[in-house]
């Protein structure tokens, strides 16, 4: 199943796969930028509804799910996580 998820991102041109420089057998994967667009407008969507359903909670609710979430990224990968994360909400079609 994944397999087929991955060869139509690639045929679609979402992202490119080259081979391990040690191993020819890894798979190593990049987004491109078509990719990076896709990836942008779906955390936007996603994090809009994820807004959505917070504002019915009351008022703490937000920052709590926003502190919760964030410490259950690896921390040598938080900052550049809340860096995309920012990004796709700046990006996010408002309305």
């Amino acid at each position: 199943m994944l397999g087929r998820v991955l060869k139509q991102l690639v045929d679609e041109g979402y992202v490119v796969q080259k081979e391990g420089p040690d191993d020819r057998r890894h798979r190593l994967l990049f987004v491109t930028p078509k990719g990076e667009q896709l990836a942008m407008k779906l955390a936007g969507l996603q994090t809009r509804r994820i807004t959505r359903a917070l504002s019915d909670l009351g008022p703490g609710a937000h920052k709590a799910a926003r502190e919760f979430l964030a410490a259950m990224i690896d921390t040598d990968s938080r900052d550049a996580v809340l860096r995309f994360i920012a990004r796709a909400i700046a990006r996010a079609p408002r309305g």
